[in-house]
């Protein structure tokens, strides 16, 4: 596992939005070691990947130990209780419901159990004096889902305002065809949803200018390659088209050399909001805080850009009103040593 700086109380006082974590890669290793242990079943987490698809046959292995909604519940609590403790005031996790649902009664039943537990989780985390609001970013795999691709995009818009405040698409693989996807992402739109799309990470630059164009994507899951042709990170910058970056994950899948040389800085110069985000903290060994540790001691990020790249997180449409204020009060404090 590559070496990277990590937070300190400071940073992770810091509040923060965590725009870009798969859910089923960021429960904490704890509660999945917990449920490895009740199932009677192995749970290894590797301190390298050989490869990115060695990295998607461990990802598969923590669905496999879910056989209740109360197993599935419980790992999300437990997920919105460390993201609180992390200073995350706004939490959107990507969710995949078809990972469960052949064994769970259907990708609402379990959509249904994903956001009871937020909830809950986020009313407990209120009441223990660490506020957190949860949205649900419903995603689909644009390598796997395209015979579920109208159901999920309806499901999203069925639950828009309930719960759901994105239609997501993920893939790896950045080169399939887009079309099957588009009336997923038309249904979304219409109901209000924004839609985030994986885009810049393994692609270049016609990959984000892609999912723009046929999806109407208006935030980019990484997007990083984009620095690669100016026109596309001038129509970033002046539409306004949030990446959110994972500097880690880029680093541990091979598609970044080293942190050193990460593209964030480079889009941020140029003018392209950019969010810090953990993709898959469960296997990459690093949060959401340790983000902003990277940006603060690699690239040279004061406490001013550090709150800059915070705030950014607020452009997520799904954000409350009050999240936002509190969010805005919270940044001003932790900026003046909490002279406001």
């Amino acid at each position: 596992m590559p070496v990277h700086p990590t937070a300190d109380d400071r940073l992770r006082a810091l509040p923060k939005t965590h725009l870009h974590a798969h859910l089923d890669g960021s429960y904490p290793v704890d509660a999945v070691r917990a449920l490895a242990t009740r199932r009677g079943l192995p749970f290894h987490r590797p301190e390298r990947f050989a490869d990115v698809w060695a990295f998607f046959d461990a990802y598969g292995t923590v669905p496999a130990l879910v056989a209740t909604h109360e197993d599935l519940a419980a790992l999300c609590r437990a997920l919105v209780h460390a993201e609180a403790a992390e200073g995350v005031r706004y939490l959107e996790p990507a969710v995949e419901p078809q990972l469960y649902a052949e064994r769970l009664g259907g990708n609402e039943q379990v959509l249904r159990t994903v956001l009871a537990a937020f909830a809950e989780a986020a009313a407990d985390a209120a009441a223990a004096g660490r506020p957190v609001e949860v949205g649900a970013d419903l995603t689909l795999n644009t390598d796997a889902d395209a015979d579920l691709a109208d159901e999920l995009g309806a499901l999203a818009a069925r639950f828009a305002g309930s719960g759901v405040t994105a239609l997501g698409t993920a893939c790896f693989d950045e080169d399939g065809d887009l079309a099957p996807f588009v009336g997923a992402a038309r249904a979304a739109r219409a109901a209000g949803l924004p839609v985030v799309s994986h885009a810049g990470q393994t692609g270049g630059p016609d990959r984000v200018t892609a999912v723009l164009d046929v999806l109407g994507a208006s935030r980019i899951s990484h997007g990083f390659r984009a620095v690669e042709d100016a026109r596309v990170t001038d129509r970033l910058a002046a539409e306004g088209i949030v990446c959110d970056v994972c500097p880690v994950s880029n680093v541990r899948l091979g598609v970044v050399a080293d942190l050193a040389s990460h593209p964030a800085p480079v889009l941020v110069e140029r003018g392209v909001p950019v969010t810090l985000n953990a993709d898959d903290p469960l296997w990459f060994g690093a949060t959401v805080s340790d983000q902003y540790a990277i940006a603060r001691t690699t690239w040279g990020f004061d406490d001013q850009a550090l709150a800059d790249l915070a705030r950014t997180g607020t452009r997520a449409t799904g954000m409350s009103a009050d999240t936002r204020d509190r969010f805005d009060r919270e940044l001003t404090a932790w900026l003046t040593g909490g002279r406001a």
